[in-house]
């Protein structure tokens, strides 16, 4: 019996437990996680009747992973679209909320007359934006690697990148759109401009794809649980039959052991003591690999070293709904970097999601971080609360105090795949792979996002061994 220590309690890890338990050889299998609860990032808090994803709230639709384990530990029931009513998104342009045009997917327009109508854009962005039917595409070849940015420039002008695909894309990595890989980000951009030519044109046949589908009852861009993202924590861990795990239990490195040692091939130390195993799974973000595999593999610990994370901080208030005059009908907005602000989005909780505030109720989350504002997240609780209030006041009117606000922090744990991620990820990956028996995987490897974090879990397990269908 294969014995296997998973450091790190993420999704990625408890995903990679939970596959384990339905491989073909039985694993012996302990999980160890510094902190004093599992989840990593995937933090649900209720209060007074709210519920408070602290950091991600959903999920993409499209990549299965995560729905398919929802669904394999009973929560099938649980899951929940965007509503319907309130799917779009203002965008902050010089002290107003503008709405998003209609027809826009991933920041490409799909529709003319939306387009046409928004005052977010003048008629020579506009145009411009129009161009990218006519502008050649550029012939991608082997690891060639562009910004963000850069890219929604190039095929559909600078103020597009600046207003929208630069706030809607980087957002979701808090990171700045000038440096984020689009190949490693958003890499349906980069197989629309190869296979079609033109943006517009393959977000079109997208678009009535998601239309066929939402006929089949997929309708919503993004998945949720009634209860909170940590629903799907604490449900995977439930299931867990065999697997002994551990909280408050930090790794401090990882070596290997003599070989024909019977203990196995590695030693994991740990604040509780060393553990033993055939197989060695760090599922944890590159910046926390890196000093546990210094004395094993420098090399190694230097490529992870190299991998940028940047912090972030969500802030949540909440208020009477008859206190809020704005009428908060869209999930929320974002902000461009050219406004300079202290936030990053606003996301209207209780508009996005159903179950999430008591009737009569409104739930806020301001963002604060990201990169190259990371020194925001330093400040202390009461002057990000004041900054978050001053922010609601400018942009949606809101000048009652909140009934409640709470603040969470996340030092170092937002990805940023820079340009040339993809090739630093494969060149690191097959270095660990240099070594048998160790694996590592994770958010901000290849793929950022719960799906990809749970299918590299499940990917790992069945290295290790094969797994059932």
């Amino acid at each position: 019996m294969k014995r296997v220590v998973i450091v790190g309690g993420g999704i990625t890890g408890l995903a990679a437990a939970h596959a384990l338990e339905k491989g073909r050889e039985r694993c012996e299998v302990q999980l160890v996680e510094a902190g004093p609860q599992l989840g990593g990032n995937l933090r649900t808090l209720r209060h007074n009747g709210f519920i408070i994803d602290a950091g991600p709230d959903s999920w993409i639709a499209a990549k299965p992973h995560a729905t398919r384990l929802a669904r394999a530990v009973g929560l099938g029931d649980e899951l929940i679209g965007t509503r319907p009513d309130t799917r779009r998104v203002y965008i902050v342009w010089q002290r107003k909320l503008y709405p998003m045009p209609a027809g826009l997917i991933l920041g490409v327009p799909t529709e003319v007359k939306p387009l046409l109508d928004s005052e977010l854009l003048g008629w020579d962005a506009k145009m411009r934006a129009g161009l990218d039917l006519v502008v050649p595409p550029r012939r991608w070849k082997d690891d060639d690697d562009e910004s963000i940015g850069s890219f929604v420039a190039r095929r559909l002008g600078s103020d597009v990148a600046e207003r929208i695909a630069g706030p809607l894309l980087g957002g979701i990595f808090a990171g700045d759109p000038g440096s984020l890989s689009v190949r490693a980000c958003v890499p349906q951009l980069v197989d629309a401009e190869r296979d079609h030519g033109s943006l517009v044109v393959a977000m079109r046949a997208m678009k009535e794809k998601r239309r066929a589908k939402a006929g089949e009852g997929e309708s919503s861009a993004f998945l949720s649980l009634k209860r909170g993202v940590g629903d799907l924590v604490v449900n995977v861990a439930h299931k867990l039959r065999d697997a002994e795990v551990s909280t408050s239990r930090a790794a401090s490195s990882v070596d290997r052991l003599p070989e024909g040692d019977p203990r196995g091939r590695w030693v994991v130390e740990t604040s509780a003591g060393p553990l033993h195993a055939d197989e060695v799974v760090l599922a944890v973000p590159a910046n926390v690999v890196a000093p546990l595999v210094r004395g094993l593999d420098p090399e190694l610990s230097a490529m992870c070293a190299e991998v940028d994370y940047a912090s972030a901080a969500t802030v949540f208030l909440a208020y009477r709904k008859f206190d809020v005059r704005h009428p908060l009908d869209a999930v929320g907005f974002l902000v461009p970097r050219a406004e300079n602000r202290p936030i990053l989005a606003c996301t209207f909780v209780s508009s996005k999601w159903d179950h999430r505030a008591p009737a009569g109720q409104v739930l806020l989350r301001v963002f604060f971080g990201g990169a190259g504002n990371e020194h925001m997240v330093a400040r202390d609780d009461a002057d990000l609360v004041r900054l978050a209030r001053s922010q609601v006041l400018d942009l949606l009117d809101i000048d009652r105090p909140p009934s409640f606000a709470k603040v969470f922090r996340f030092e170092r744990s937002s990805p940023q795949p820079h340009v040339g991620h993809l090739p630093r990820m494969r060149r690191l990956l097959a270095r660990a792979a240099t070594h048998p028996g160790l694996h590592v995987g994770g958010n901000g490897y290849i793929g950022t996002g719960i799906p990809d974090a749970v299918r590299q879990g499940e990917e790992i397990a069945a290295r290790i061994t094969p797994l059932d269908p």
